[in-house]
């Protein structure tokens, strides 16, 4: 009798197992919604009155050409300081269209020695598996931030290399972050990001206040003034 009690408790706590994980299966979609409104941190994007976040805009374009365009002249000067609204206009026409076109509302932070991007992002340009369990709650566009450094590659060639990448404010896991960067942003297998260039541009040193671009290599930056 004992045994027959034993078998149908087991029994019932399997069906009601089952059932759980029915429901939960059939309902994933608002449950996942629900879980990213709590635990997301659906971040809007910094402002461009803070003095170390630059936007891309026509004058910043005109301007920043302007100072790069000095450094090939003979009589110019052996550097040059862009302000955040020039860096962001210099990364903005520079990174290859079939990635800059999944991002809008583009910003640039300067840092000591690094860089961060933010851009909302068009994750529905992105492949399904590029977020993984992400991909169910995620809206159409997203605050995305990508840290890294930036540093010339070659002539003509500048590298953005990505160490960090948040999404709504939730950071991915250092191992990930050079696979989604390559879906994300299509970065090569290291995580880099080719940036065009002038190529008179022979290093590049960025500071909170100002990103400093040598015409000639030299053993050490100061910070501009």
């Amino acid at each position: 009798m004992n045994g027959c009690l034993k078998g149908l408790l087991r029994l019932g706590c399997v069906v009601a197992i089952a059932a759980v994980l029915l429901l939960l299966w059939w309902f994933r979609e608002p449950i996942l919604r629900t879980g990213a409104r709590w635990f997301g941190h659906s971040q809007a994007l910094p402002p461009v009155a803070d003095t170390a976040v630059g936007a891309p805009t026509p004058k910043a374009v005109a301007s920043g050409q302007t100072k790069v365009g000095s450094l090939a002249t003979r009589a110019g000067p052996d550097s040059v300081v862009l302000t955040p609204n020039e860096v962001a206009s210099l990364i903005g026409s520079g990174i290859d269209w079939r990635v800059r076109k999944t991002y809008d509302s583009l910003r640039v932070e300067l840092l000591e020695g690094s860089l961060a991007v933010h851009a909302r992002l068009d994750t529905r340009a992105l492949p399904p598996e590029a977020l993984g369990p992400l991909a169910a709650f995620v809206e159409p566009r997203e605050p995305l931030r990508l840290g890294g450094t930036l540093a010339i590659d070659r002539p003509g060639t500048a590298r953005f290399t990505i160490r960090e990448i948040s999404l709504r404010g939730i950071e991915f896991p250092g191992p990930a972050v050079k696979s989604i960067a390559r879906q994300m942003a299509g970065a090569d297998a290291e995580g880099g990001i080719p940036v065009k260039v002038d190529p008179t541009i022979a290093r590049i040193a960025i500071h909170p206040t100002g990103v400093v671009l040598y015409r000639t290599a030299r053993s050490s930056a100061g910070a501009p003034r």
